[in-house]
């Protein structure tokens, strides 16, 4: 039977040699203390040389054998360390000092196969223990894992004509796109693009309005336009309602026939046949929408992972926000919406998809005369501003009379705000809201439906 070499993952050449190499020539200090702490050295004698080398950068002091063992000394690990021998055997057993970054490289990775080791651990107990529920076990075990797997990740610095040459590359695939400058979602209107360039990879975009003006209408609009224009996967999770009520407002966006007489079921057969015909049409479309109901921003985090890595998440909608909850402790629900709002933001740049969220707006909107909303408006905001590359208002004067209700039903003029715009500029698109059918199309594209 084949013995197997089971041992804490660690490498104590690696670690002497880099210590040693630093010892000698102090040049590699800089690139040692930028990618290494001194937790990655799991030899307690190199840990503290480690720790002893952090702190003598950080005090902009010469790092050099005679300032360790004074800084070792300082910190009472001198002796424990192996005093002065110890530093020296080092340095003599460093032939030459030329492939620093390579060691450097190997004791991170066993630096984070011990973490990996110990997270592993720590869930085999919380298994073992049955006192966790199961739901949140497995949303805090896949948090646990991606942040020991981006712990692998390291910051290099280059100069900056790799970074210009880089750019440039990108300005000139986006210059041969016949895509009138679109370099990212398709929104579906070409005014909204021609502002944002479309809804780009990495950044969370707000959208906020008063009840009854038509955010929800809107974001489907934007989900079934990217999946129309350019195939894209889009994961859609509606807080507020179900899924039927959502493809039935996707049927009638689609189909011409009014939301009214779709949910009241008294279509003629002219009028099944043309719902069929918009339901081979429909059914094209790469929208996975959450069946179960997610609630929590980890478990949205985590059926997004999964779509991401089967290649099937380009877009995601969340409707709406102040919807979803935490299973962190917070002190209030601003500290908590705050935090949620961070992880969307978070989840857009790992993953490297936009990311449309809707939002409330305050009460307090309602209580002045001017209902024309600004980036203080946003309900319960904390840092959603902040986070937000794209605020996005819709707006409509409030109606006077029923008959005006009516009317702006089937052919409400509406403003889109972009209020805030980190790679653009702030500007309003007018767009057509047609209540009856869900619809919002551009002012010179409207269309009058029964």
């Amino acid at each position: 039977m084949m013995e197997t070499n089971r041992q804490i993952p660690c490498s104590r050449d690696a670690e002497n040699y880099v210590l040693g190499s630093v010892l000698i020539e102090n040049n590699y200090a800089s690139e040692l203390v930028a990618r290494l702490d001194y937790r990655d050295f799991y030899f307690v004698p190199n840990a503290n040389i480690m720790n002893a080398i952090i702190e003598l950068d950080k005090a902009k002091r010469v790092i050099d054998v005679s300032s360790v063992m004074d800084q070792l000394k300082k910190n009472n690990v001198f002796e424990a360390t192996g005093g002065s021998q110890y530093l020296f055997e080092l340095m003599d057993a460093i032939p030459s000092v030329v492939n620093v970054a390579a060691y450097i490289e190997v004791i991170k990775e066993k630096s984070v196969e011990r973490e990996l080791l110990s997270k592993m651990q720590d869930i085999s107990n919380r298994i073992l223990d049955h006192k966790q529920p199961f739901g949140e076990m497995i949303a805090e075990a896949e948090k646990d894992f991606i942040e020991v797997i981006n712990k692998r990740k390291t910051v290099d610095l280059i100069r900056i004509d790799t970074a210009t040459d880089k750019v440039l590359s990108i300005v000139e695939s986006n210059k041969s796109k016949e895509t009138e400058g679109l370099t990212g979602i398709d929104t579906g209107f070409k005014a909204l693009n021609r502002l944002t360039f479309g809804f780009q990879n990495g950044e969370l975009t707000i959208l906020a309005a008063r009840p009854g003006i038509g955010k929800s209408a809107l974001a489907l609009n934007l989900a079934t336009n990217a999946c129309e224009s350019m195939g894209s996967h889009v994961a859609f999770f509606s807080l507020e309602m179900g899924i039927d009520q959502l493809l039935m407002r996707v049927y009638a966006s689609h189909s011409g026939l009014t939301l009214s007489k779709i949910r009241a079921g008294k279509l003629t057969d002219a009028e099944m046949a043309t719902l069929y015909a918009a339901k081979t049409k429909i059914d094209k479309f790469n929208i996975y929408l959450d069946e179960a109901g997610a609630t929590d921003i980890e478990e949205l985090v985590t059926v997004c992972r999964k779509l991401k890595r089967d290649n099937k998440l380009d877009f995601v909608v969340v409707d709406y926000l102040q919807l979803l909850t935490t299973k962190r402790k917070t002190s209030s629900r601003v500290e908590e919406v705050s935090r949620i709002s961070r992880q969307l933001k978070m989840m857009a740049r790992e993953m490297q998809v936009p990311v449309l969220a809707l939002s409330q707006l305050s009460r307090l909107v309602e209580q002045r005369e001017d209902k024309r909303p600004v980036l203080s408006d946003l309900r319960e905001s904390g840092s959603i501003e902040q986070d937000a590359d794209i605020v996005m208002f819709l707006h409509r004067e409030p109606t006077k009379t029923d008959e005006d209700t009516t009317k702006k039903a089937r052919n409400a003029k509406t403003e889109l705000i972009i209020a805030k715009n980190r790679q653009g500029i702030t500007d309003s698109i007018f767009l057509i809201f047609n209540g009856s059918h869900s619809l919002f199309s551009s002012t010179d594209e409207s269309r009058e439906w029964e």
